[in-house]
């Protein structure tokens, strides 16, 4: 049975940090893109459609993400947001007036969402939509940053964005920990806290926590474990000894937990551990333009360049820790900790996550499915009255994404699009090429509340 504050229906998922943290029990560098296609592909009609109202996709291979299969020829129907018709083109009956989007030859998957964030700006958003990002875990930011605003100007349709699902700092009394969290001392406080995240309008807590070990983490009651190397600095004590992963799995299956391995930023944190060279590639990436100013300054404060030594070696561990997880039957879920690492660009950062989940051994299916059905089922079992999301399916919120070729060959497809639906609202990949390069042009100009009006409906 797990254990539960008494604070109604607030998830209580306590999350686990990279940094080296102490908190109360109860409560990496990008590789280069080339031999990927570029985050921002054009599809091959090039139209601009922006398109609120009903829409209707034609003649397209769904994707349902229920299953492995893919269902050709198929017609879906889009009305309020709301994925309201699946079946064969044949047998569907789309009504006159409704905007329709020629699917043949593209694949249609549900949008991806990245299960760890810390987004400060308002134009942190659009970059996670335009690559096919449609929901986002905002794993927290300072308390000046109004996230549960602008959460609730994008479910409103007032603000492009993906949906946000928000949590709260909650962390134990030392010198060294963030600013920005509820920090604790005893269960009263921890109670407490729970309680005031809930009234404040969150829907998560993520605490730091690593004193009790892994085993009374989850024996705790934790629900997610964000950074498979979290297992490193508890259950395998700072090594890499594989003879203690059937016994971190068994821990794990029996709490019911889900894994966000973030391998992605793992990459990034070991390739710039001490290296400027590696740190100015990054500074030098050409997608860094779609980024607030704010993080190109952030990431050059150089947070890894004082490190010594060599991490690779836990990388390729947790690789084959991530893998084994997958076989046994761990529900993984894809997340970047974007934007605030360097090398980590909002949105464009999820195709590395992706491709370190297949590097550790799971198929295209597989690490889709980190990204898509398993977030939805852990929204649906730990945040309840959140609208279903994750597969294409009737009654489903409409984020979906098209795609000029196969995924489930390879998941660097995911990148190859023709546009994005989030929300029900149908961006073609030109329009939102043009919104990026307005945002571009913004931060350029020094102009960067500017690009709201861009973001806006």
């Amino acid at each position: 049975m797990r254990k539960a504050l008494p604070s109604g229906t607030l998830t209580v998922a306590v999350l686990l940090a990279v940094a080296i943290m102490l908190g109360w029990w109860a409560l990496g560098i990008r590789q280069t893109r080339a031999g990927r296609p570029p985050a921002t592909y054009a599809g091959p009609t090039g139209q601009v459609e922006d398109v609120s109202g009903p829409v209707a996709f034609v003649d397209v291979s769904v994707i349902t993400m229920d299953s492995e299969e893919t269902l050709p020829r198929h017609t879906v129907l889009v009305e309020d947001g709301k994925i309201t018709a699946i079946g064969p083109s044949r047998s569907i009956h789309v009504p006159a007036g409704i905007h329709r989007v020629d699917g043949r030859g593209r694949y249609l998957t549900p949008g991806l969402t990245d299960a760890h964030t810390h987004i400060s700006f308002p134009e942190d958003l659009l970059p996670y939509v335009a690559n096919g990002v449609t929901t986002i875990v905002n794993m927290g930011s300072e308390p000046d940053v109004p996230i549960l605003e602008w959460r609730a100007e994008v479910a409103r349709g007032e603000r492009l964005g993906p949906t946000i699902f928000a949590a709260r700092f909650v962390d134990g009394l030392r010198e060294d920990g963030p600013g920005h969290a509820y920090l604790v001392s005893s269960e009263e406080q921890v109670r407490a806290a729970a309680v005031a995240a809930k009234a404040e309008g969150f829907d998560l807590i993520k605490a730091y926590n690593r004193e009790p070990g892994m085993s009374g983490i989850l024996e705790a009651g934790q629900v997610m474990i964000v950074h498979a190397e979290e297992y490193l600095y508890t259950h395998f004590n700072r090594t890499t000894d594989s003879r203690l992963i059937p016994s971190a799995i068994e821990m794990t299956l029996d709490a019911g937990a889900y894994v966000v391995p973030n391998l992605s930023a793992y990459e990034v944190i070991a390739r710039q551990w001490g290296s400027r060279a590696v740190l100015d590639d990054f500074l030098a990436m050409p997608d860094l333009k779609y980024a607030h100013p704010f993080w190109r300054e952030y990431w050059a404060r150089g947070r890894y360049l004082d490190r010594e030594g060599s991490i690779m070696g836990r990388l390729d561990f947790l690789r084959h820790l991530t893998g084994e997880f997958n076989d046994a039957g761990i529900p993984l879920l894809l997340g970047t900790d974007s934007p605030p690492i360097p090398g980590m660009i909002a949105g464009f950062s999820i195709h590395d996550d992706l491709r370190n989940l297949v590097m550790s051994g799971l198929s295209p299916y597989e690490a889709l499915e980190a990204g898509t059905r398993n977030a939805g089922e852990f929204f649906a079992r730990y945040v309840p009255g959140s609208e279903p999301f994750g597969t294409i399916a009737v009654g489903q919120r409409a984020d979906m994404i098209l795609l000029d070729d196969n995924p489930l060959e390879d998941a660097a497809n995911l990148a190859r699009r023709s546009g994005v639906m989030v929300r029900g609202r149908w961006l073609s990949e030109a329009r939102l090429q043009q919104l990026m390069d307005e945002l571009a042009r913004s931060f350029e100009m020094g102009e960067s509340e500017a690009a709201l009006d861009s973001l806006r409906d």
